[in-house]
């Protein structure tokens, strides 16, 4: 019961906090009976030598590692695709879906439309590309390699460090493009400002650019599974030095 009880503690964590799980649409009921199901499945392939000792050092921490160490393999898939939330983020400042939010900062005004559609493609590409199930083997083959109670050294706050990084100047390259047309439109609006000042450029600018947004999106959507990709590889690197394991697919 006390390697079940582990086993199903590390499996949850993962699904509190990887983005493929921890949606508001999948019920905690359903991620619960989940973690049961993988558990029960895992617990033949728990390696003899990462049992807990009976009757040895066992105690409140070992829930608290085990948590730690699934809830940190979702945080570090969150964070790989935080890139995306960065250009979602630049766009919605440039095209104006954040002018609300700048000028009359309200905690409960919702101006991440563009965020959130962004998000909700990496979702499904994750799901697409078969990331979700790429993640579970992770922690399912970890059981062999990493024994209960024990955090990974790799998993230092330098490597934390790097990967935020990463991550950040991944979301810089994605928002070029962004960048880049919003620079010429601003540089058009203001040519037109001093050729004809007697043109309201305030309503002319929002009435462009919001639809000017909408094909930046064209633009950058079908290079998105390959952004996924890419800002995925060094978090799942990662997991897999930390956890011990060589042998998973890519």
């Amino acid at each position: 019961m006390l390697v079940l009880m582990l086993s199903a503690v590390r499996i949850f964590g993962v699904f509190l906090t990887a983005p493929m799980f921890a949606f508001r649409a999948l019920p905690m009921q359903f991620r619960v009976m989940l973690t049961l199901l993988l558990a029960f499945y895992v617990f033949p392939m728990v390696g003899t030598a990462n049992f807990p000792t009976p009757g040895g050092n066992i105690n409140f921490f070992f829930v608290v590692i085990e948590l730690a160490i699934g809830a940190f393999i979702g945080f570090m898939i969150r964070l790989g695709l935080m890139a995306v939330d960065v250009a979602a983020e630049v766009l919605s400042f440039q095209a104006g879906f954040s002018f609300a939010s700048t000028f009359f900062n309200d905690p409960m005004l919702n101006s991440g439309l563009v965020g959130q559609f962004l998000s909700l493609v990496m979702i499904a590409l994750c799901f697409a590309l078969n990331i979700h199930l790429l993640v579970i083997d992770l922690v399912l083959s970890s059981f062999k390699t990493l024994p209960f109670g024990v955090w990974p050294s790799q998993w230092g706050i330098q490597a934390f460090i790097d990967i935020l990084t990463s991550s950040f100047r991944l979301g810089l390259i994605l928002a070029m493009p962004i960048l880049l047309v919003y620079i010429m439109f601003n540089m058009t609006q203001a040519f037109l400002g001093r050729t004809s000042p007697q043109m309201n450029l305030f309503s002319v600018g929002f009435a462009i650019s919001i639809p000017l947004a909408f094909l930046v999106l064209v633009i950058i959507l079908p290079d998105l599974p390959d952004v996924l990709k890419r800002s995925l590889e060094e978090p799942l690197g990662l997991i897999r030095q930390g956890l011990g394991v060589k042998n998973a697919p890519q």
